[in-house]
């Protein structure tokens, strides 16, 4: 079968774009520590241990409801560590700008043994619904080691984007899980 010089060309465009598009490097994206403000008292050790996901979250794209019951994932926009490693290292690092000066925090890959509190995670949800708007829904536990109850507690945290993009709302879902630290931080005292 002979190709007409234009069908040639088409065919070997068509593949170009294909191939440009699967050789696209994904962007990749982190959480960060939000700003705070440490609460009085004593200092403390803390450790985070580890964090619970929803298994929908425990992929490396970033996750994003498109509806009610539909999730959109991009192929081209990631995370730069499982996002229970990441939200674990970020919350170490929120509580300890909230904790009174001279706090530890460590996550349960650095626990020391010495730590006097380990926070307990569990996030229900931690995305953006379809009209971009970040959702943490979470539960926490506050135990001590030298014996006394352990304190349970739950919120739900919404914080809007400054704008479309994955990067507002990756910096939204930072600014969410800041709040939650602070939460957290008061409950520690």
């Amino acid at each position: 079968m002979i190709l007409s010089r234009r069908a040639a060309l088409t065919i070997l465009l068509a593949g170009t774009a294909l191939a440009a598009c699967s050789s696209t490097p994904p962007k990749v994206y982190t959480l960060t520590t939000a700003p705070g403000t440490a609460v009085g008292g004593r200092p403390v050790t803390a450790s985070v241990a580890l964090v619970d996901i929803p298994k929908y979250l425990d992929r490396p794209q970033i996750v994003r409801r498109s509806g009610p019951n539909q999730l959109g994932v991009d192929e081209f926009e990631r995370w730069g560590e499982p996002l229970a490693n990441m939200v674990q290292r970020v919350l170490a690092g929120d509580l300890t700008a909230r904790l009174p000066s001279g706090s530890v925090v460590t996550t349960s890959r650095t626990l020391s043994g010495d730590e006097a509190l380990t926070v307990e995670l569990a996030l229900g949800r931690f995305d953006p619904d379809a009209d971009g708007t970040v959702v943490l829904e979470a539960q926490w536990r506050v135990r001590r080691k030298a014996g006394g109850r352990a304190k349970t507690e739950a919120t739900r945290i919404t914080r809007r984007p400054a704008d479309d993009s994955i990067a507002a709302e990756v910096r939204a879902m930072s600014d969410a899980l800041g709040e939650l630290a602070d939460r957290i931080a008061q409950g520690m005292r």
